[in-house]
């Protein structure tokens, strides 16, 4: 084995170990000491700057992107699941049936919630004015039927039909809005904030490497 084999050898086990490193040096678990000889390899080494450049980058993209807030019942299981089982019965906190639906109703955006409210009473509304012309005969009103207006089979159908189409249209409402709310608050967030991260990343892959963290 020559001499420049042993050296090449050393070397990309050198910039092997230092890269090993990197996610340390990020996130500030190495020592003062280990860190000046982080840095001053990443410096003499175009290979290392490039990866411990990259792995910069993409912490801050991950960093910046949006947290997405939830309810705390929603949030219970997980918090369950992290501490591993070492919570006692009697130290988790149990809501009451109540009041566990009425923090995921409250989780609920506003807006939707009405919306949803509305499109309910407009179908209790027809299936109302539905059974009122259709009211159902007890014995004291069938002494007077005669006078009462008799509806055919063919507009009983024709009544069902339009109820099922008012019911559709309520439905299709319902996820048309579901649709619109997801995509302007959440999706297009999400979406301008991955291309604002990549945006500073393609920026910073012209800027030289400065000395110590970026």
């Amino acid at each position: 084995m020559t001499k420049e084999t042993v050296m090449s050898s050393n070397g990309e086990s050198k910039c092997y170990f230092i890269q090993l490193q990197i996610d340390g040096y990020l996130d500030g678990d190495l020592s003062e000491a280990q860190q000046g000889v982080f840095m001053s390899h990443v410096q003499d080494c175009s290979a290392c700057a490039s990866e411990f450049r990259y792995a910069q980058t993409i912490q801050d993209a991950v960093i910046e992107l949006p947290q997405i807030e939830c309810d705390d019942l929603v949030l219970e299981p997980v918090y369950e699941l992290a501490a591993g089982g070492r919570l006692g019965k009697d130290e988790v906190h149990r809501d009451s049936l109540i009041a566990q639906i009425g923090g995921l109703l409250n989780s609920v955006p506003l807006y939707f919630r009405y919306g949803f409210s509305a499109a309910l009473v407009a179908v209790v509304a027809v299936v109302v004015s539905f059974s009122v012309v259709t009211p159902i005969e007890g014995p004291e009103t069938l002494v007077a039927s005669e006078s009462v207006e008799q509806y055919s089979r063919e507009d009983i159908v024709q009544a069902l039909h339009e109820l099922n189409v008012a019911m559709d249209y309520v439905s299709q409402l319902s996820q048309r809005t579901e649709v619109m709310i997801g995509d302007r608050f959440l999706v297009t967030p999400l979406q301008d904030s991955i291309n604002a991260s990549f945006q500073r990343v393609r920026t910073r892959e012209y800027d030289p490497l400065q000395n110590g963290p970026i």
